[in-house]
């Protein structure tokens, strides 16, 4: 796995580790792949957008915040198997 995927990975696990992203940290993200995984970083990437456009309202709704957070799982599993 190369750094750029890993960066992606990290933030992921910080993320759902109770954490949140700011997007000055998905801006200064940058990433090159081919196929499959070059598909699984770009739909974690919507996804982690979607997750810091979403704070006020997860903030509001736990249950919101459980289900964006499980779909960043879905991406992060997506990217182990395109990584292999």
């Amino acid at each position: 796995m190369n750094r750029d995927v890993k960066d992606v990975v990290g933030i992921i696990m910080s993320v759902l580790g109770g954490a949140d992203v700011t997007h000055q940290e998905l801006d200064d993200l940058a990433f090159e792949a081919d196929g499959a995984l070059e598909t699984a970083l770009n739909e974690a990437y919507v996804k982690l957008r979607e997750f810091a456009n979403d704070r006020s309202l997860r903030l509001n709704d736990p249950k919101l915040d459980q289900r964006k957070r499980a779909e960043l799982k879905d991406c992060l599993d997506n990217i182990v198997r395109a990584s292999n």
